[in-house]
């Protein structure tokens, strides 16, 4: 077996509080990773095994075992499992063997870092059955007799759990599913002790995803059920807590079976929120928005049908409750941002509860609101103000009309409240009304803000901006969906243009002052993160008022983007000595990067500004391109300005072309960068762009384009989101250069033979989590194939050039198409119906083939699978849509004729 090498000194450095000693043994432990693997496995676990070593020592070795066979990154956990099943055998279960023999440590700490351990091993030697003796000696460390000692039992609860939640369910055989939740079950006992017992029902709620098979069986299912209710009662607190989480797995998982359960349930829930200590009643809260949140997501499904409607039948005792705990708001808490307590959690559920209930929570929340808005005490001031923003979505406008038409003078006038919290909760509250009920007036209804009521409003607003940042963050919301509300599609003007330059110019202070202030060591009295969060939100108020604007105010926008230009290259020529200065320089500059690209947009949507845009046009490329420079590394500011730039192509199209020598090295340095894979996909975004912008200009460059993004396209590196764009981009440049694609026909289609084998895969395994993905896929498969097909079709049709040649290729592929379209159609994950989007785009496509490839249209017809005939049956139930129905119905005469179907 491997040498053994000490390593304690190693990895005690490893948590050293000067960062220089923590550096230096992450390297060194690195390097003996990278080149003496086995020596390095057989060395960590030597330190974990040896109980004479510190704790501390023990667990950084368990910490490095598990990051040996485990990372975040897909890709990279892929080759660590293929690194451990390469490993010697014996080393292998030497390692093994040691880690179940920590799970009896007397070490608590090391018993819980091994369990897990165990779990990420298990979790790839399952697959290949290379552990068979993992399960059974965790059942006998439960079965013993006598005994086996406390910690031993719980570590081995705390393994199960982790196993279960780590491993695919289709790897344990209900065979072994049942034998440990029978030993997870067993430690649930009111004879174990507390800590035992913990482990056990924590172990559950990771597992209860397995117990399909058990809550079909009634008699287990009551069993089960009857566990876990005792345990909401247990005299331990953290019992009762892992109790009601273990009931929201449930109600996750089976909520179709609790219809018998839910009268105890709704008792020991409000009893629990009632009386309990509030991390109890906390959880007992979640299990009903749990439940909320399953059936809104029935009822958004169309499965009305399938609905108990536990929530609505509730709803009428609930909501007491809830209102009452809306005011046992802990301050303290309230400071912190990451903290969950009552009060939040009943607010939460109340925006649940009004969803679901729509107007009958109003008559019932109107009193706790009226009774309360204008409370001496702050606790009850705030809870009025959130219970009357949380019930904005839901309810119809009519049936909140008056209530909140009486509501917004008090809310205005709150700005101004004593009280912090409170002045963040209306600034929110007032967000809710304009995001839910502004704009979305009933016909002949008088609008909700009133155009004698914003001076008023704006003025209060504005004052607030010079709030702390917690209020600035949803003041700035509330200024955001004030805008969108009064926008009007090429209006001449809206309530807002009077006030469009002063309300960027506040906001833009605002967005300074936090900047600053966050470089500042004498601010000190509020979280930096927070004055990031609300320099954000004002840059994003000032983009969407800008995307609001009218007419009247296009002049403004061009002023405003002449500022922004002038502001980037200020910002070029500050110098940076520190790497946080350069990241805080990066986010600013991306932040004006957002505004310039708004601004642009806003300017395209008229012939006329657009053409304001000329003057500026080099000036606008040559920072977009210093910014690039400057920040090629990364930082974030990359993305913001690849998508400026998109935007700049759409404004000035074809004369792009002068661009394209400074630009393209970034294009392809950014579908290079894998590693910041959402830079990655605005990249490939922006080339699409370009392609339409530019035409056959884009031809020169072409060999390097298509050669990187095959070669994205067949790593495993590149994140998976990035390919369906990959195939879109394709079609794009297809289309764009025209016959000169016939280049690379043979590699581009043996990609989408690949990709289309792919979708078909995943329809037949009927997994609904990747129904979503295949969508994706199949719309950059169909955009690849349409690009080709058109842009190619002056040759195919006409016979010059490469046409038939290009025409044989294609004809020879389409056995293939038909079959993946007709996969779309044979397609039941997603239920009765399909992908609007994706169902038009493949007709399309089909018509476009039949148009200009001779004999397509009898092949479709002799072909097998006549699946494809069911989307055009659902895109002609749809109806019309404007942006594409002209297309598809021309298709689907294209293919009535060129099949002589008469079943369409």
């Amino acid at each position: 077996m491997a040498t053994v090498i000490d390593l304690s000194a190693a990895l005690a450095s490893t948590f050293s509080h000067d960062a220089n000693i923590r550096q230096q043994a992450e390297q060194h432990l690195d390097h003996l990773k990278e080149s003496n693997f086995p020596g390095y496995l057989a060395s960590i676990t030597n330190e974990l095994g040896n109980e004479e070593r510190a704790d501390d020592i023990r667990q950084a070795a368990a910490l490095q075992l598990k990051n040996s066979v485990d990372a975040k990154d897909a890709a990279r956990r892929q080759d660590l499992m293929l690194k451990w099943q390469g490993t010697d055998a014996a080393l292998k279960q030497h390692i093994r063997d040691v880690l179940l023999r920590c799970l009896h440590s007397p070490k608590g700490d090391v018993r819980k870092t091994t369990a897990l351990v165990i779990a990420k091993i298990a979790n790839i030697d399952i697959q290949s059955n290379a552990w068979p003796t993992l399960i059974p000696t965790l059942l006998n460390n439960m079965a013993a007799q006598p005994p086996a000692p406390l910690g031993t039992r719980q570590a081995t609860l705390t393994t199960f759990g982790y196993i279960c939640e780590e491993i695919d369910e289709s790897l344990l055989s209900s065979e072994n599913v049942n034998m440990i939740l029978t030993a997870v079950v067993a430690g649930m006992g009111e004879s174990e002790q507390d800590e035992v017992r913990l482990a056990a029902i924590t172990a559950l709620t990771n597992a209860i995803h397995l117990a399909r098979n058990n809550f079909e069986v009634e008699t287990e299912r009551n069993y089960l059920m009857t566990v876990v209710c005792k345990c909401t009662l247990a005299s331990s607190q953290p019992m009762r807590v892992a109790a009601f989480q273990c009931l929201q797995q449930i109600a996750d998982n089976y909520y179709s079976k609790l219809q018998s359960y839910m009268t105890e349930l709704y008792g020991l829930s409000t009893k629990a929120i009632k009386d309990d200590e509030d991390e109890v009643a906390t959880q007992a809260i979640e299990f009903w928005s749990t439940v909320a949140e399953y059936e809104l997501d029935m009822m958004d499904d169309g499965k009305d049908d399938q609905c108990k409607n536990f929530t609505a039948s509730a709803a009428e005792y609930l909501l007491p409750l809830m209102l009452e705990c809306l005011t046992k708001q802990d301050e303290e808490a309230l400071e912190d941002e990451g903290t969950w307590n009552r009060a939040m959690a009943a607010g939460f559920f109340l925006k649940l509860l009004a969803r679901i209930c729509k107007d009958r929570v109003v008559p019932q929340v109107l009193p706790f609101v009226t009774g309360n808005i204008s409370s001496p005490d702050w606790h009850y001031r705030e809870a009025a103000t959130f219970a009357f923003g949380s019930i904005m979505e839901g309810p119809s406008p009519a049936s909140l009309d008056q209530f909140v038409r009486a509501g917004l003078p008090f809310l205005t006038n709150a700005l101004k409240d004593q009280h912090r919290v409170v002045r963040e909760t209306t600034a929110w509250a007032l967000g809710q009304v304009f995001e839910h009920l502004h704009g979305n007036e009933a016909e002949n209804q008088h609008p909700i803000v009133p155009k004698e009521s914003i001076p008023a409003l704006l003025s209060a607003l504005v004052a607030s901006l010079k709030d702390e940042p917690r209020v600035v963050y949803y003041v700035c919301d509330a200024l955001r969906y004030l805008a969108l509300g009064f926008q009007s599609p090429d209006g001449e003007t809206t309530p807002l243009s009077p006030y469009l330059k002063d309300l960027v110019q506040n906001l833009y202070e605002a967005a300074e002052r936090f900047r600053r202030d966050q470089g500042d060591a004498t601010v000190g009295h509020w979280d930096p993160r927070e004055g990031a969060k609300a320099q954000i939100a004002a840059f994003e108020a000032i983009n969407d008022l800008v995307r609001s604007s009218a007419r009247d105010t296009l002049e403004f926008v061009s002023t405003l983007l002449q500022v922004v230009l002038t502001a980037i290259n200020a910002n070029l020529e500050t110098q940076i000595t520190t790497h946080q200065a350069a990241e805080k320089m990066a986010t600013l500059q991306g932040q004006f990067c957002g505004m310039l690209q708004v601004c642009m947009e806003r300017l395209c949507r008229s012939d006329d500004a657009r053409a304001a845009l000329i003057p500026f046009r080099d000036k606008i490329m040559e920072t977009l391109l210093q910014v690039m420079a400057r920040t090629q590394s990364g930082a974030g500011v990359h993305e913001e300005a690849m998508l400026a730039v998109g935007t700049f192509t759409v404004a000035v199209g074809s004369d792009f072309e002068k661009y394209l020598p400074g630009f393209m090295p970034f294009v392809r340095a950014g579908l290079q960068d894998h590693m910041q894979w959402q830079v990655c996909l605005s990249t490939v975004g922006v080339l699409g762009d370009l392609c339409r912008a530019v035409g056959t200009a884009i031809w020169p460059y072409c060999d390097e384009l298509v050669s990187i993004v095959l070669a994205n396209l067949g790593s495993p590196n590149v994140h998976r989101n990035i390919k369906p764009e990959l195939l879109t981009v394709l079609g794009d440049m297809a289309f764009a250069i025209e016959g000169n694609f016939a280049k690379y026909l043979d590699a581009v289609l043996t990609i989408l033979r690949q990709a289309m084998a792919m979708s078909i895969q995943m329809v037949s395994s009927g997994d609904y989590d990747t129904y979503d993905y295949n969508n994706m896929l199949r719309r950059g498969i169909i955009d690849a194939f349409s690009g080709i097909v058109q842009g190619l079709a002056d040759d195919l049709t006409k016979g010059t050039n490469l046409g038939p040649a290009s025409r044989d290729r294609l004809m020879a592929e389409l056995p293939a198409v038909f079959q993946f379209v007709s996969s779309i159609g044979a397609d039941k994950t997603g239920g009765d119906t399909y992908d609007e989007d994706v169902a038009r785009a493949a007709i399309s496509l089909l018509g476009d083939m039949c148009s200009v490839l001779p004999g397509a249209g009898a092949a479709l017809a002799n072909s097998p699978s006549k699946e494809w005939t069911q989307l055009i049956q659902f895109v002609l139930s749809c109806g019309d849509d404007s942006l594409s129905s002209n297309n598809v119905n021309w298709a689907i005469e294209v293919l009535r004729k060129a099949t002589n179907a008469a079943y369409f």
